[in-house]
């Protein structure tokens, strides 16, 4: 088990910009056209005999089925089409208002549930799916609007004696819906002011993520640096031991001085990323990357033991040599010490442990792997003390430079 990272090495940062009540707006969406399909259907059964509910029911069930296919299907358009189904209700309700008060007798009492509970939704779904300035319209529209049609429809329509009492009605109606506009509209400010503390929290945790995967990460391999080295360590020897190993691998490239020497720092620089993403590639995902300093590189492996993690140096040692060679034309070996990290062991005696180890394999010629336990491994074709870091074959015709390029002198590392 590795020890709690500081920052995920793919922090999702925009991804999650936007409004986060989206996820809500869509669920209540859900819900309010769920109920609005079961209130169409049962009004049109019970009210068959209205040749309006016959034309108009069917139609309104198309459109919420159609919507909530949207909502779970393509949630990323779920605002635009809600604001243009909720503009084509607006103006389908205002056009059965005027038709059902225009009709003369029982009109009024046909507004009711549906024609009159539909526009006062339709002011509070306004706030979901429009800014705060063009929901406040939206409804203002509809304040207005409900009353002048219903006023225009009465006038025009026969008179049933009751004319006066329902213009009085309307109006009070429209009053109702202000109110409730009013008191959606703060509601809504609450909301716009949840979201911005929300995106402002969330851009401030993303910089601090930032800012604390710059702290632990080595700027030019990617892989952890000392720090982090050091509190994967302290933390991994509290809680190492009951049967739980930690392996520490520790690679040293050999002759790496001469890279920088003789074919220069960029070409050095390719090398150690190279490295540093092939150990990164060929370890387990719990495990941890880090570059020491230099051409050092040390693999923190929780719950591997010690056959298992000589055997991962063997084949770390195996791979090096040709995936630097493919990255940046450069043949260069590694050598390895491997040891197991112990019960409260201070971070610096471990490293100074697997360091010591590494440097037996140095002295037995470079291009190995000591552990504790066993003896030195012996690189295939390896013969001690020789060069094992020289340019790659060059084709006729490329510059090498001055001569000693393809000799460089020898180093003890």
């Amino acid at each position: 088990m590795s020890a709690p990272s500081p920052a995920p090495r793919d922090l999702p940062v925009a991804r999650r910009s936007g409004d986060p009540t989206l996820g809500l707006i869509r669920r209540v969406l859900l819900v309010c056209l769920g109920a609005g399909a079961v209130a169409i259907a049962s009004v049109a059964v019970a009210r068959w005999d209205d040749p309006l509910l016959r034309v108009v029911s069917p139609v309104l069930l198309a459109v919420v089925i159609a919507f909530g296919w949207v909502l779970l299907r393509r949630p990323r358009t779920t605002i635009p089409v809600a604001r243009l189904v909720l503009s084509a209700f607006d103006v389908l309700w205002l056009g059965v208002l005027a038709s059902r008060l225009g009709a003369g007798s029982g009109g009024w009492d046909a507004l009711f549930p549906t024609t009159f509970m539909g526009l006062a939704l339709f002011v509070v779904i306004g706030f979901l799916v429009y800014p705060t300035r063009f929901a406040v319209l939206h409804a203002g529209v509809l304040v207005v609007a409900t009353p002048a049609v219903g006023l225009a429809a009465l006038a025009v329509g026969p008179d049933d004696g009751r004319r006066g009492a329902h213009g009085v009605d309307l109006l009070r109606y429209a009053m109702y819906l202000a109110v409730l506009a009013a008191m959606v509209w703060v509601l809504s400010r609450t909301k716009e002011h949840a979201t911005r503390a929300f995106l402002v929290a969330e851009h401030a945790s993303a910089e601090a993520a930032s800012m604390r995967e710059m702290a632990y990460r080595d700027a030019l391999t990617g892989a952890a640096n000392r720090r982090r080295l050091e509190e994967e360590l302290a933390y991994q020897a509290r809680v190492v031991g009951s049967g739980l190993d930690v392996a520490l691998v520790y690679l040293d490239l050999d002759r790496f001085k001469l890279v920088n020497d003789t074919l220069g720092h960029a070409v050095g620089d390719r090398v150690l990323v190279a490295v540093a993403h092939t150990l990164e590639q060929q370890v387990r995902s719990g495990d941890l990357v880090a570059r020491l300093g230099g051409e050092e590189f040390v693999v923190v492996a929780p719950g591997m033991g010690p056959g298992d993690a000589r055997e991962m140096a063997e084949r770390l040692r195996g791979l090096l040599p040709g995936a630097v060679q493919r990255a940046a034309d450069v043949h260069v070996t590694a050598s390895l010490g491997v040891t197991a990290l112990r019960p409260g062991e201070e971070p610096s005696a471990a490293i100074a442990r697997v360091d010591e180890l590494m440097y037996r394999a140095k002295r037995a010629g470079r291009d190995r792997v000591a552990s504790d336990d066993t003896a030195v491994g012996t690189a295939v074709g390896a013969a001690p003390d020789t060069a094992d870091v020289q340019p790659a074959p060059r084709s006729r015709g490329q510059d090498m430079g001055s001569s000693d390029r393809r000799h460089p002198a020898t180093d003890h590392r």
